[in-house]
């Protein structure tokens, strides 16, 4: 079949013309579905109804989860060269370098005849090398997501699916030779979970943590003051027996995804609000709070995981305590 080109529009009239007609098609849409009533009930019976539609979306994610983390872990990972520049670490060295961050850990599990307690057990990742080196491990988790993807993929590794501090002691008395808190402590509230942890750990046991710590006194909550942290230890009759700070190992994790985020996320979300405002001004007019909110948000989280400013207001620290 020919065409006559000579009768067609320019091709870049031709691009303009779909967004026109796109835009104008969803505004009109969108002001149907408002004005009508029974658009608007549904649409409240469907945010009523949210938790019961959430499984195929939390399946879907289990399965992004799986294909962007095949190794089950969700921490910050161990570089063994803190040198490394974000522009040249590649993907398997993620991969490599969170399985370097779970050696760290098992390396200081001494007792193979006692249960391991992994608290926050994430995808699982650190209970299947605990399994795979004759372990026991028992994962604590109080995500009903990640307790569906244990059941599935470690159905022989035993599952509590509760908060460290609401754990019945007294049905585990004693019970475990290990303990481990990897990027989970900063979550535990040290008053209720302090007796806890004495209380399921054998004596002479080992209570094993690897997380971040604020330097000096902060009002941000997000992580535990590292000196308020020695001394609720020292209250309660622990003592720290083994202590390296990690920090620059866990550093160019952070660089790698401060690169991404500022080189081409913050740029791409940036691009779509102008090109938003360009073909359509006035939904971009109605929008601008939202939007200008949405900047801000991102450039706030972009900060917390600038390497520099978390070197310089945080420590990573490599624990093992003991009761005194």
């Amino acid at each position: 079949m020919l065409v006559n080109t000579e009768t067609l529009p320019p091709r870049s009239r031709l691009e303009d013309a779909a967004p026109k007609i796109t835009g104008k098609i969803v505004v009109a849409s969108l002001l149907r579905r408002l004005l009508n009533p029974w658009h608007l009930i549904k649409a409240v019976w469907l945010q009523i109804r949210r938790k019961a539609h959430r499984h195929a979306f939390d399946d879907a994610q289990l399965a992004l989860y799986a294909k962007v983390l095949p190794t089950d872990f969700l921490h910050f990972g161990y570089f063994d060269d803190p040198s490394r520049r974000p522009e040249d670490i590649g993907l398997s060295e993620i991969g490599q370098a969170q399985l370097s961050y779970a050696e760290q850990l098992l390396k200081l599990v001494i007792d193979p005849a006692a249960p391991v307690l992994d608290v926050g057990c994430g995808m699982g990742g650190l209970c299947r090398m605990l399994k795979d080196r004759g372990f026991t491990p028992v994962a604590l988790t109080p995500d009903r997501l990640q307790a569906s993807h244990i059941r599935t993929t470690l159905s022989d590794v035993g599952l509590i699916r509760c908060k460290l501090e609401a754990l019945d002691a007294a049905a585990h008395p004693h019970r475990f030779g290990t303990i481990i808190t990897a990027e989970s402590l900063q979550y535990l509230k040290l008053p209720q979970a302090l007796p806890v942890l004495e209380g399921v750990l054998r004596p002479g046991g080992r209570w094993i943590a690897c997380d971040f710590f604020h330097s000096q006194p902060s009002q941000d909550r997000s992580c535990h003051v590292w000196a308020d942290f020695q001394e609720k230890l020292a209250e309660t009759g622990w003592k720290i027996t083994y202590e390296r700070d990690i920090t620059p190992h866990v550093l160019p994790m952070l660089a790698y995804i401060h690169m991404w985020a500022t080189r081409f996320g913050v740029p791409l979300m940036q691009f779509a609000f102008l090109r938003l405002r360009r073909k359509n001004p006035g939904a971009h007019y109605l929008a601008s709070g939202a939007l200008e909110a949405l900047d801000g948000l991102a450039t706030a989280n972009i900060a917390l995981i600038d390497p520099a400013q978390f070197a310089a207001r945080k420590r990573y620290m490599l624990l093992v305590m003991q009761r005194a």
